[in-house]
């Protein structure tokens, strides 16, 4: 392993998520391919072996094949990795056609079954009474029949382009009554899950999810699929195919929000609690989950044979490769998703019953753990399995999506109760926005050593050290980010604190009381925080959120916010025509481990110094080169100055500009010989900072600073805190148009920032409407005021404001 792979592994990557068809889509998104490529890169040699112990469509295992590697896929579950088995050897497509053709013309009681299928949905317009098939029923909670339905009449619904929804009718009623008569089809489904007493009851419970419509659908379908080519390829695609009208087909499909993960408890389903749900036309979700799922498998990379070659004919009726446990040369990295998103639930079990007939599982499962407890429990399994397949040395590397503290802190537990060592954790907080309904919008990405960790040869930790640590852990993140952290990232910290301390392993490897490793981590970090003014932290509110900063000035470090500004410009500089995914991974190269910052941070930063051409490759605005924004700069402060004089005032020019003869010339002997001090309140050296100051005019003195850049810490703190106030000082910033979303988004991320410009009385004026008001004929003082803001007044139409000064 070289130094240079070492420091890229250190830095976040950039990276995409890219969703997956129906019905992939339940198991999550893929995994992210630039991410399996720079760990296969730093860790492995090529063609080289990955474990992903937690399979599934589009998983670890995938994206390792994409960066030519040969992978190893396992779960702990069965489902998941049946599924992926299911893709990476499907038959040709002209088979898979074909076998659909053959389950769509299968005779239920002599007539084949689409037609079947269709006639259990079929009802009759209530306008033209022309017949037609039900897309949906909608029922009420505890209702005894649906009140609605919804369908497309060819007649009268513009050419059946058109969704109708009608209340039903008695015919609708009656024909629902007729469906499954005896109920030997709801009987039958519930026979797939067992004849044993726990897994009758089990099944009934399931098949209570189901309306007898619905339930009699999905064993009809299941009848026809078995007998399909039994035991092949197709037959086993086409049961995959089924796993999204089994899902959505159910009571827990609402109205509003969709079908969500089922939960098991004491061997019983748990019903949904919507107050109105969809009974979907199962047919016709199974369609769609097939061409869906067709088109899925035709493009992507087929695994039968060698890399590129497509399946050959003559595959359809071939079983399904047993799962390869032993990987007889080891494996060089093992690389994985924790199962955080848990958007299947109880479902793996029921589906696992119903298409591979495993139903031991289904009866053990039990969803009174939460998910976190599930990802540890998980998690640490599969690690010790997977540690028994690695090779000496190999690490291990886990994508956390949707990160909070409670499941960034299962993984990293469950890692080092397995063997491991924590070795770094990579947290960025926006990395995912937009991915996920309600759901937390950062990653991580956790990455062990193989260091054994033995409870009798770590160090003794009490509760005193380990808090010690976790306060240390985030006293290192604040002072590194220069600004307050809060919540989730406090906690990665304070992980990173006992990694480095030697004591995550006393809490890892340690259950004290019947209370797991995860919550005595958590109720430890709640119980450090509290006391933060131990180790010199302060708890503070920052956007809208509990943090912590320092309670005393500690090292002088720039805000995060105005280093990363300063790289995307200086990055911009340099390069030319670059793409953003190129920009976004040299400034995280630059911004490592608790540095990482924000990917809205860094794309807003690229919007206000760069342009991007019709290729979407970037470069530096031509107003933002160095040597315009310097001239620029001198131009606006001789404005500012002639403003001064114009509207009565004597006027002082800072000594670093004065070295300009054009506006050393504008400032009379007595203004250049003035001292500072004797004008405004504050050290000579801090008001020599200032570009031009106005005086003389009653007591009034008015302080400017122009800025050409969004980075406020030097002028709003920095220099605004060594300026005391006074009754007669006003304190301006003039900063660019270009920067104005920035300095909203910095403000937004800073309160404590904004408080202080607030606090000081600091007016924002931008560079256009200030040279306006500038060149106008007549001016006054009152005129100053609809200059101020991002959102001047003056730019306002219509809008006018007197202001007395």
């Amino acid at each position: 392993m070289n130094e240079s792979s070492r420091e890229h592994r250190d830095a976040f990557l950039p990276f995409d998520t890219a969703p997956l068809p129906r019905p992939l889509h339940r198991f999550g998104s893929a995994f992210p391919r630039a991410i399996a490529e720079a760990y296969c890169n730093a860790y492995t040699p090529r063609r080289g072996v990955v474990l992903d112990p937690f399979a599934r469509p589009a998983s670890a295992a995938d994206a390792a094949e994409t960066a030519d590697r040969r992978a190893v896929a396992r779960h702990v579950g069965l489902f998941g990795e049946w599924a992926r088995r299911v893709l990476a050897h499907a038959p040709a497509e002209t088979e898979l056609r074909a076998a659909f053709t053959s389950l769509r013309e299968r005779s239920v009681g002599g007539t084949p079954l689409e037609i079947a299928m269709r006639e259990l949905y079929g009802s009759i317009c209530p306008t033209c009474r022309a017949p037609v098939v039900v897309e949906a029923y909608l029922w009420e909670r505890d209702s005894p029949v649906p009140g609605r339905k919804a369908y497309r009449c060819p007649v009268c619904g513009r050419g059946a382009r058109t969704l109708l929804i009608e209340a039903v009718d008695d015919d609708d009623l009656r024909r629902a009554q007729r469906i499954d008569d005896g109920a030997p089809l709801r009987a039958s489904l519930a026979r797939r899950f067992g004849r044993s007493e726990e897994a009758r009851a089990f099944g009934e419970s399931v098949v209570g999810l189901y309306t007898p419509r619905n339930a009699a659908a999905v064993e009809l379908l299941l009848q026809a699929i078995d007998e399909t080519l039994p035991g092949g390829r197709a037959q086993a695609f086409l049961r995959l195919a089924l796993l999204e009208p089994l899902v959505a087909g159910s009571r827990l499909n609402a109205i509003a929000g969709g079908a969500g993960p089922l939960r098991i408890e004491k061997g019983r389903v748990r019903r949904g609690t919507a107050a109105q749900h969809r009974e979907i036309n199962v047919w016709f979700e199974f369609e769609r989950s097939y061409r869906d799922l067709l088109q899925h498998a035709a493009a992507a990379a087929p695994r039968d044979g060698t890399i590129g070659r497509r399946p050959a004919l003559g595959r359809a009726s071939a079983p399904l490769p047993d799962l390869e446990r032993l990987v007889p040369e080891g494996a060089d990295l093992v690389l994985f998703e924790a199962p955080t998103a848990d958007l299947l639930g109880g479902w793996h079990e029921v589906a696992a019953a119903l298409l591979l007939g495993e139903s031991e599982a289904a009866i053990r499962a039990d969803a009174r753990a939460t998910v976190r407890e599930r990802v540890l429990t998980g998690v640490r399994t599969a690690l010790l399995d997977a540690r028994r397949s690695s090779r000496a040395g190999a690490a291990a590397v886990a994508y956390v999506p949707h990160a909070e503290a409670g499941t960034v802190a299962a993984v990293a537990l469950a890692g080092v109760a397995a063997g491991y060592r924590l070795r770094r954790i990579l947290y960025q907080r926006d990395a995912l926005a937009g991915v996920g309904r309600d759901r937390s919008s950062a990653a991580a990405l956790l990455e062990f050593d193989p260091a054994g960790a033995l409870l009798k040869d770590q160090p003794v930790g009490d509760a005193k050290s380990i808090e010690e640590a976790m306060r240390a852990g985030v006293r290192a993140a604040v002072i590194a980010r220069g600004e307050p952290i809060a919540g989730d990232r406090a906690a990665v910290a304070a992980l990173e604190g006992l990694s480095e301390s030697g004591l995550l392993p006393t809490i890892a490897l340690t259950r004290s009381r019947g209370v797991s490793e995860l919550e005595l981590f958590l109720d430890h970090l709640r119980s450090a925080l509290a006391d933060a003014s131990k180790s010199g932290l302060l708890r503070i509110q920052h956007a809208g959120q509990e943090a912590y900063a320092l309670a005393l000035p500690g090292p002088e470090q720039a805000p995060l916010d105005d280093r990363v500004e300063w790289s995307v410009y200086s990055l911009l500089s340099t390069m030319h025509d670059t793409d953003t995914r190129s920009l976004q991974r040299r400034v995280y190269a630059l911004f490592r481990g608790s540095e990482t910052p924000d990917r809205e941070l860094i794309l807003r930063c690229l919007a206000s110094y760069g342009v991007q051409d019709e290729s979407g490759r970037w470069s530096l605005r031509g107003a933002d080169q160095l040597s315009a924004r310097q001239e620029e700069h001198g131009a606006l402060v001789g404005d500012i100055a002639h403003l001064g004089r114009r509207l009565g005032f004597k006027i002082w020019i800072g000594r670093h500009l004065q070295r300009r003869r054009e506006l050393s010339e504008l400032l009379t002997d007595a203004e250049r010989r003035v001292y500072l001090p004797l004008v405004a309140r504050g050290p000579a050296d801090a008001l020599g900072e200032l570009d031009c100051v106005w005086y003389g005019r009653g007591r009034m003195v008015f302080v400017w600073k122009v800025e050409w850049t969004a980075r406020l810490h030097p002028n709003l703190v920095t220099l605004g805190e060594a300026i005391p106030d006074a009754e007669h000082l006003f304190r301006f910033l003039v900063v660019p148009e270009e920067r104005r979303d920035l300095i909203r988004l910095k403000f937004q991320r800073a309160p404590a920032l904004a408080g202080v410009a607030q606090q000081r009385g600091w007016r924002l004026v931008k560079y256009a409407p200030l040279r306006a008001f500038a060149l106008q004929e007549q001016v006054d003082l009152n005129g100053l005021e609809p200059l101020i803001g991002l959102e001047p007044p003056v730019e306002q139409a219509g809008h006018q404001l007197v202001f007395n000064w």
